[in-house]
């Protein structure tokens, strides 16, 4: 049943999100700040499990600094983050809620940063030339190192608990996930018009910072002690779950990019 959910989420899912990064614009803005805002709900009520009270706003804050991070420079970018942070401690100031202000300011900014501001580059991807073809390029690689990684692990995997975060994710599967991305990486140059140079930072984004990125939402949940970030997708978790590898692999990948130019 759990895995007749999941192919059913994915069947749905699947084709809308190649359309709206195919699409671009405001639509691909629209669906990054839904998407951004349940993240951040989602991290937040993780905190809770850790008896961290984050105040609501810093959602709002973090939609600011989103919006921030797509449509202005630098400048503006570094005003909604310097406003995130008296928000966050301005509140503790007022209320004198001296006991645990620290950590409740390092999780305000730690949620902003992780999410929004992680998840903007993936709108800056797709402003790049050709950036409808590399954000596609992003997502299959990510598939694909996902998919190889899950059954190479299931079916030959013997090392596993290397990393303690996921005790299931095997030496074999982890590898198998970068090999695969790798060779998946020349169909992006055949189908897709990508140069060498960028078929292969897709493939080193994907297959290896995606599974990084997995791993370190795993750090989170198993710190938190919850299996999956919500259940607001039936037989896959959370969103938080579902763009966990796209939270690091896109701003490497958009890195490297940025530096090809």
């Amino acid at each position: 049943m759990v895995l007749l959910k999941r192919v059913l989420v994915a069947v749905f899912f699947i084709p809308l999100l190649i359309y709206i990064f195919y699409v671009g614009d405001i639509a691909l803005a629209s669906f990054l700040a839904l998407i951004a805002f349940q993240m951040m709900f989602e991290l937040r009520e993780m905190f809770f499990k850790k008896d961290i009270i984050v105040p609501r706003i810093i959602i709002i804050m973090g939609l600011i600094v989103f919006l921030a991070s797509i449509y202005f420079g630098s400048v503006l970018i570094f005003a909604s983050l310097l406003l995130t942070f008296i928000v966050i401690m301005g509140f503790d100031l007022f209320k004198s809620k001296l006991e645990g202000a620290m950590i409740r300011g390092s999780a305000g900014i730690f949620i902003v940063v992780y999410i929004a501001v992680l998840l903007s580059s993936i709108y800056h991807i797709r402003l790049l030339e050709n950036g409808r073809n590399l954000i596609l390029s992003l997502l299959v690689m990510i598939w694909i190192t996902d998919s190889a990684a899950y059954f190479v692990g299931r079916t030959i995997g013997k090392h596993r608990g290397i990393f303690k975060a996921s005790p299931n994710k095997s030496l074999e599967g982890f590898v198998a996930g970068i090999i695969f991305s790798f060779a998946g990486s020349f169909i992006l140059m055949k189908f897709l018009g990508l140069s060498m140079p960028q078929a292969f930072a897709a493939a080193f984004s994907g297959g290896i910072f995606g599974q990084i990125g997995d791993l370190f939402e795993s750090i989170l949940k198993r710190d938190a002690g919850v299996k999956d970030s919500s259940n607001v997708l039936p037989g896959h978790g959370g969103i938080l779950d579902r763009f966990d590898s796209l939270l690091l692999a896109a701003p490497v990948f958009y890195v490297i990019l940025y530096f090809m130019k």
